[in-house]
């Protein structure tokens, strides 16, 4: 009995098959499954969206899916590991999957959602009298908020209407991502004034430096390069919440809405608790900025865009 165990031992291996550490994906945001999509057979699953677009992407390459395993770590929710079932890669195959990885982290370093404000001082407005004291040109960047809000085409009588009496309100809507403009520290930004509804045209913009307040002439330069393509495409707009577009509501001057496209007339309901289509309306969006692409790919979303680093085993 013990001699035929032992025969059995080889071929259970060979049947289990035994998996090959080969990396270590890091990624932004959490990458845990989804509770929603079912009952949670292990603490280790990874989001079915992230297995999808490594999927799709290893297909892409000419690589087989079914020849990688990935676990989410059990203690980083960021991180996934993946296997190799069987040693079943060939030493071409494994570059091509180490190729495919490093161009997704290398387009991600060279992506920015850095901009340069270049501002007109000779033309500054400055409270008390004198000299605005500001550079020629600011660094900052924007940073998204990670869910995206819907932006309703009807007029502002209908939508206080629908949310006095907390109704459903029907029409065009567009999605917005919320981004926050980050500046150094010692100047405060207290308005922003969008001349157009395209934050490369020319502006006004409100800055308080130690005592004193300059209203500046400026234009906005965008570092990243898909970026710049998509606004001269009209595919997206960016603007300023506080502006006359996204008002009644009073939101930080820091603010800036980037609209990403209309997803149709829509049906919304203003008590929001109570929506039960916001997931629906979310996905609608995701699929809009995945059309799009990079670089808002790589700030939100779940794709193998959002990877930002890879450690070989």
């Amino acid at each position: 009995m013990k001699r035929c165990c032992l025969l059995l031992l080889p071929l259970l291996l060979s049947l289990t098959g035994c998996k090959e550490d080969f990396a270590t994906l890091h990624f932004q945001d959490s990458v845990r499954s989804d509770p929603k999509a079912g009952p949670q057979f292990s603490d280790q699953l990874v989001h079915e969206a992230y297995k999808q677009s490594i999927y799709t992407a290893l297909s892409a390459q000419g690589l087989d899916p079914d020849a990688i395993a990935l676990e989410r770590d059990a203690e980083d929710d960021k991180v996934i590991h993946l296997r190799l079932a069987d040693r079943s890669l060939s030493p071409e195959q494994r570059g091509s999957l180490r190729s495919l990885f490093e161009g997704v982290t290398n387009a991600r370093k060279a992506s920015s959602m850095n901009l340069r404000l270049d501002l007109d001082n000779a033309h500054a407005s400055v409270t008390p009298s004198g000299s605005s004291g500001l550079p020629d040109s600011i660094d900052a960047s924007l940073e998204f908020d990670p869910t995206f809000e819907m932006l309703l085409a009807r007029s502002y009588e209908d939508t206080m209407s629908a949310i006095v009496s907390e109704s459903e309100i029907e029409g065009p809507v567009t999605c917005k991502i919320t981004a926050h403009l980050k500046m150094p520290e010692r100047l405060q930004l207290i308005a922003y004034e969008a001349l157009e509804d395209d934050l490369r045209e020319p502006g006004l913009i409100s800055l308080m430096i130690r005592s004193s307040i300059a209203k500046v002439p400026l234009r906005v330069h965008f570092d990243d390069p898909d970026l710049n393509r998509h606004l001269q495409q009209k595919n997206v707009q960016i603007w300023p919440s506080s502006s006359k577009i996204t008002r009644p509501a009073p939101v930080p001057f820091d603010e800036f809405a980037i609209s990403i496209g209309s997803i149709g007339v829509q049906k919304l309901t203003t008590a929001q608790s109570f929506d039960t289509r916001k997931d629906e309306l979310q996905a609608l969006c995701d699929q809009k900025m995945q059309t799009l692409g990079r670089p808002f790919t790589f700030q939100m979303g779940r794709t193998l865009d959002r990877l930002s680093r890879v450690d070989y085993l």
